[in-house]
């Protein structure tokens, strides 16, 4: 139970700031593209085996378990470099829409 409410508010979470980061329909093509760089990146540095920093009453006993493990990593990891992916969006927009109106 504990996990699918962890999955929903990390999903969330993601479809707000791609929802904030796309001005026009094509900001989230740019964020669908730029997503699967930042997947590696975000494995190996963010998230992982995401065993670690959940409860150990997370996930069930034995081999069930472990393919909870597999999937909460794999979810996670594709949710936090779409996250990624929009907040760098997000900051290009602003950086761009700020510096032409500074010029």
């Amino acid at each position: 139970m504990m996990l699918w409410l962890l999955g929903l508010l990390l999903a969330a979470v993601t479809g707000a700031l791609v929802w904030c980061a796309s001005a026009r329909w094509w900001h989230a093509l740019i964020i669908a593209v730029l997503w699967m760089p930042l997947s590696p990146l975000v494995a190996n540095w963010l998230t992982g085996d995401v065993s670690r920093y959940l409860p150990p009453g997370a996930f069930a006993e034995g081999i069930e378990g472990r393919d909870e493990v597999i999937v909460a990593s794999v979810v996670s990891t594709m949710l936090l470099a779409i996250a990624a992916a929009a907040l760098l969006v997000w900051a290009a927009r602003v950086a761009l829409t700020r510096l032409r109106g500074a010029s």
